[in-house]
Order: C-alpha cells, then structure tokens, then sequence
C-alpha cells in the first residue's frame, strides 16, 4: 500500500503484514522472513527486552504529560504465554490516562509516542534492526487501533491509507517532542524497570 505524498515528499510504501489470527495490517518496516509472532522477533535478553518496554511506556506518559494529559499510573506487567508457538516472555505497559479534552492531535501523539520512543532506545543502543522495528510496531498496534478514531476525524477519511499516513505524520511530529524530553523518558523508563 503506497501513501499519498504530502507537499514534495516522495511516495512512503507501508508493508503487508499477516498476523497470527489472520488479521492484515500495514507496517513501515518489511516483515521479517522468519517469524511466527512479534514477541519471538526482537531476540533480546530479558532485561534489555524489560528496558525497551519500559521506554515504550515512559514515552507515552513523558508526552501524555507534555501534551497535557493526567496520568493516572503506568506500570509494567510481565507473564508468560505460549501462543502456539512456544512460550514466550511477554511485557506488557499501561499508561492510564484521566478524563482529557484534548486535540484529536495531542491524543494521536500521545498514543504514537510509546512505539517512537521504543524505536529510538534501540537505535540509541545500537539494537535496532529492521526486525526488531517490525515487531516494536506490530506490539504497538493497540496503540495506533486506539487512535483510529482521532485519526478519522483529522484525515476527514476511512480509507486505510489515509489513516496510515496521518498516522505517520503525527508520528514523526512526536519526535520532536521525545527530543525535547528525551532525558525524562529515560528517567521515567529505568523507574518502571525496576
């Protein structure tokens, strides 16, 4: 699926991706050649695989305060489950926010925050591959389902593309803003890996 370009940019190609369960979504990273779910891509060790999840967390409050939203708590849950195959670590983070009236924008921010930071801490430590973008955004994706909503509002659009881009766009304006807080994020993201 190709994105419309916006003002001179060129044409950005989304990837086809099947997931477990058959649902087809869309990612800006190629799907590994070999995988059998997000949670087997990264090949992390348990704490560097903790810390990333933990970042992903913290950007998500780090901009959710930024943007002006309550927190109401973050925290980082850890289990294992086997979905089918074999079992595998997962970790799991909540921000819960409180009662907001903000910008369809600022939501859409806050709720792409959490993957970019993610994204960002493996390639400030030099982890980062195309897999693991991969699968740092497929874990995200109840994050960008969650925005589908602000998302149709600000592209005046259902069309999958659209939304996609639009996405996208929020996405990297989000960087900016990680930029300017990045020092919090890392604060916040040891906090919760303790």
């Amino acid at each position: 699926m190709s994105t419309p370009p916006a003002d001179g940019q060129s044409e950005l190609v989304f990837y086809p991706t099947t997931l477990k369960g058959g649902r087809e979504t869309y990612s800006r990273h190629p799907e590994p050649a070999v995988w059998c779910c997000h949670g087997h891509v990264p090949g992390l060790d348990h704490a560097t695989y903790r810390r990333a999840v933990s970042v992903h967390e913290a950007g998500h409050t780090v901009v959710a305060l930024h943007v002006g939203m309550h927190v109401q708590g973050v925290e980082i849950v850890e289990h294992t489950r086997d979905v089918g195959c074999g079992p595998r670590l997962e970790l799991e983070g909540t921000m819960s926010p409180g009662p907001n009236e903000l910008a369809y924008s600022a939501l859409v921010k806050q709720l792409a925050a959490g993957e970019r930071a993610e994204q960002r801490w493996l390639r400030d430590n030099g982890l980062w591959t195309q897999d693991r973008g991969w699968a740092a955004e497929m874990g995200a994706l109840h994050d960008r389902d969650a925005a589908v909503p602000s998302l149709r509002a600000l592209a005046e659009s259902d069309d999958p593309a659209r939304l996609l881009w639009t996405y996208l766009y929020f996405g990297n304006q989000v960087e900016d803003v990680l930029d300017l807080h990045w020092a919090e994020v890392l604060v916040l993201g040891e906090a919760l890996d303790e």
